[in-house]
């Protein structure tokens, strides 16, 4: 082969290999820059896990002492019922 030819073909795969790895650089930056923006973003729109888990337990709990009122005051019901019944 004529060294031209040679030359050539260096420089056309010299060409392709530098456009293939410029659009992999910029791909990455680009990847880079919309991981920073959901970095940003993440805390504003989805809640971490342990402060799920916190406020699934307080509700729990908010809902034990409700459940609890409720028992007492139907426990009181009752028994006023059962009151009335044995008067009759």
């Amino acid at each position: 082969m004529d060294q031209n030819i040679i030359n050539g073909l260096f420089a056309i795969c010299g060409f392709l290999g530098g456009w293939v790895l410029k659009i992999l650089w910029d791909a990455i930056g680009d990847l880079k820059k919309d991981l920073r923006a959901i970095e940003t973003t993440l805390p504003e729109t989805y809640v971490r896990k342990d402060d799920w888990r916190q406020s699934l337990h307080d509700l729990k709990e908010d809902m034990k002492e409700g459940f609890r009122k409720i028992d007492t005051t139907l426990n009181s019901i009752f028994k006023k019922i059962d009151i009335v019944s044995k008067d009759h």
